[in-house]
């Protein structure tokens, strides 16, 4: 069996696979040849006896490359940077372990917002002493949290928010009994206190959170975006925060977002830079789940 591996990350110490990373993996299947590339050039080089692929980026017109190919693996949890098979015939697994760290990083952002601290990063800048600040602060027992986009990951974080908020509901592109579908937004939205994206990165899901759905969201309630950024934009939400009492973005329309963004400036918004799973054990994580795929599935043991 040979593995090939194209982990690299030059933006993100976190997220970028070193040797080291990999040694799990061989300890796991020793076995195996285990190759490790920083270039696409070197990736594709090697290409023509390797059976799996480990890899953030895959281009369509690179399976001709690979005629042993059964398996790639990335650790992406959506389809972004990877993409399909052109025939059909090689199945691409995503990561599913970023439930616990991106939950994490909702519950901080929640909170974070809810308790009014961008205002009071203001107020700390200015040495100012100003305990008004947070005077209408509620509790998120009074509240409800609507999360939309109730994958693996939004069961987790609703998981996660449940002991603290009122009500969390969670919606999908058709209802089912656990979950409301789009349809319902418009008798959602008006009651929500914070909604929440995790939408992927799809043609559809291109400024889903428009004027209009922004629009039916309850005055002084928070929107966050922590899915892909390419569903809440800029042209739209700003209006909209004359009604809102914020936003917090994890991912923009545009990254890295342009320094001229207005986004930057507007008081009601806290920006981090598609930084919520930047945990220093992601490379562990995702190399253990890997492993474990890769013991069970029967298909991924090419001898």
């Amino acid at each position: 069996m040979k593995i090939a591996t194209f982990l690299t990350d030059d933006e993100a110490d976190s997220l970028h696979f070193d040797a080291e990373d990999l040694s799990p993996l061989k300890q796991a299947f020793p076995e195996a040849t285990i190759t490790n590339h920083l270039t696409s050039a070197t990736f594709l080089e090697d290409a023509k006896d390797v059976d799996i692929v480990l890899t953030w980026h895959f281009e369509a017109d690179w399976y001709r490359n690979f005629p042993n190919l059964s398996l790639i693996y990335t650790p992406a949890a959506g389809g972004d940077w990877v993409a399909l098979d052109p025939r059909g015939n090689i199945p691409v697994i995503h990561g599913s372990f970023h439930g616990p760290i991106l939950g994490e990083s909702l519950l901080s952002a929640v909170l974070f917002m809810n308790h009014r601290m961008p205002a009071m990063i203001r107020n700390h800048q200015a040495r100012q002493w100003d305990r008004k600040l947070q005077g209408g602060t509620r509790l998120l027992a009074t509240q409800t949290i609507l999360i939309i986009g109730m994958g693996n990951i939004g069961a987790y974080c609703a998981k996660l928010l449940a002991p603290l908020a009122r009500e969390i509901i969670g919606v999908r592109q058709l209802a089912d009994e656990n979950t409301k579908g789009v349809t319902d937004l418009p008798h959602l939205l008006p009651h929500a206190d914070h909604v929440i994206l995790l939408l992927p990165g799809k043609e559809e899901t291109n400024r889903f959170m428009n004027k209009e759905r922004l629009a039916q969201m309850k005055r002084g309630s928070y929107v966050y975006n922590f899915g892909r950024g390419n569903s809440l934009h800029a042209e739209d939400l700003i209006p909209a925060l004359e009604r809102l009492a914020g936003a917090f973005l994890d991912v923009t329309e545009t990254e890295p977002l342009p320094a001229e963004s207005p986004l930057w400036e507007h008081e009601k918004v806290f920006i981090t830079p598609h930084s919520s799973c930047m945990y220093e054990d992601y490379t562990e994580r995702y190399m253990m789940e890997v492993i474990s795929q890769m013991t069970r599935d029967s298909k991924a043991l090419l001898q």
